[in-house]
């Protein structure tokens, strides 16, 4: 049954319950994958004879053989833990906006929490990289489900400075999320390289909220509305969307280098422990958190692309400042500069889409740039491994920030010259 629709002239209303909602289960999914980011070195040790002797994990590592770098354990891990995830939320994220456009994004919320929390909490009974494959794979797609109905509700209930101000606060609770599994993953991770997968469960904490205070239909489309020609990709702009999307891809896939290699760089360079592995990407994620407060703030003074190219040279001086680090206390300070870039580029990706895409094909069009996101959060582990040296651990560290530098200087430029009418201010 298609969504209910709205008189011309009536507004939308939603209650604080119902934000609350939106906002939890935003920190919950975005976040989702990194969970289990402290206990990978130890995945990787546990499951180092499946590698050998699974005919699942070899044919896998046939496959991903002919990516750059060398195709072990640790990569497998790496590729199914946070890659695997990423590739089923690229791949579902267009259908299920269409859903949320055309079914309604209620049902489509609280089915992905349900599905999130069970499919999560798989990988504390894996036992193959098969098994944990599968369970990461749904995984993906209930992130998928989460991440296009919230920011599709933002859309429908907010417009303007208080959309960019909610859109704020959806980008902290994503950071809050993150810090809290962070700290929670590795915490977990020193007992047991299982326990951190129970975190997902929290799911179930949220959804009783999520089935009481949102409404079963969702005031996302005026009636005069769906009577406009067009329903195809004309309400999605072509080249206003692409440049949403590739800034969505690099700056996703330049963030998730974090989680991706800064647990393995802390071992190797400070003998760090599970907890402090997590702590260092969950100070990142705090100081994240707090400037995705003050996003509208940002948007005030800067368009689009400005804003992209703060996020990249803060991302680069924070990831210089971790490889020249000479100390465990030192990387921190890198990680709370980076964190600066990390708790912008969600907002800004958000903000923009929702004001490019008609009101009708809004689901869709976040479901778009969260396929360009995940795609640079699946490109993370394969682009990053040509980097790795195994002499030198920060060499990643200096070739992503030599990169940002680049961004962020062909980012000034083009918001300078021509972002602004591209940025759709």
């Amino acid at each position: 049954m298609p969504p209910e629709v709205l008189e011309p002239g009536s507004k939308p209303e939603i209650s604080k319950h119902g934000l609350f909602v939106i906002l939890a289960a935003t920190g919950l999914a975005l976040l989702g994958t990194p969970l289990a980011s402290p206990a990978m070195p130890e995945i990787a040790r546990v499951f180092a004879d499946n590698a050998l002797n699974e005919p699942f994990a070899r044919a896998i590592l046939s496959i991903i053989s002919v990516l750059p770098g060398d195709a072990d354990v640790i990569f497998l891990v790496k590729f199914i833990l946070l890659s695997i995830p990423a590739l089923f939320i690229i791949l579902a994220a267009p259908l299920v906006g269409w859903l949320s456009d055309n079914v309604g994004r209620k049902g489509l919320l609280n089915s992905s929490l349900l599905i999130f929390g069970i499919s999560g909490a798989s990988g504390y009974f894996a036992d193959s990289f098969f098994f944990m494959f599968v369970g990461r794979a749904i995984l993906g797609l209930s992130i998928a489900g989460i991440k296009t109905a919230t920011v599709s509700m933002v859309g429908d209930y907010y417009e303007g400075p208080e959309r960019n101000k909610v859109i704020g606060w959806q980008g902290s609770a994503m950071k809050i999320g993150g810090v809290v599994f962070m700290l929670l993953g590795g915490f977990l991770a020193n007992f047991n390289w299982q326990v951190p997968f129970l975190g997902y469960m929290l799911a179930f904490v949220l959804l009783p909220s999520g089935l009481i205070a949102l409404s079963e239909s969702l005031p996302f489309v005026k009636a005069s509305q769906t009577r406009e020609a067009g329903e195809g990709l004309a309400d999605v702009p072509f080249w206003p969307s692409v440049y949403v999307f590739v800034s969505a891809f690099l700056a996703s896939g330049l963030f998730f280098i974090t989680p991706v290699q800064l647990p393995f760089y802390l071992r190797n360079a400070f003998s760090a422990s599970p907890f402090e592995m997590g702590a260092a990407i969950a100070l990142g994620n705090t100081v994240g958190a707090l400037i995705s407060l003050v996003y509208y703030r940002f948007k005030r003074r800067m368009n689009f692309v400005a804003i992209y190219a703060f996020i990249y040279l803060a991302m680069a001086v924070g990831y210089f400042v971790v490889a020249l680090a000479p100390s465990y206390t030192i990387a921190l300070m890198g990680m709370v500069v980076a964190g600066l870039g990390f708790g912008l580029y969600v907002p800004n990706h958000s903000s923009w889409i929702l004001s490019i895409v008609s009101p009708k094909r809004r689901g869709f069009g976040v479901g778009l740039v969260t396929t360009a996101m995940f795609l640079g959060q699946f490109s993370a582990p394969i682009l990053v491994q040509p980097f790795i040296d195994p002499a030198d651990p920060t060499a990643v560290w200096t070739t992503m920030s030599m990169i940002l530098i680049i961004l962020a200087a062909v980012y000034t430029g083009l918001s300078r010259l021509g972002g602004k009418a591209a940025a759709s201010n």
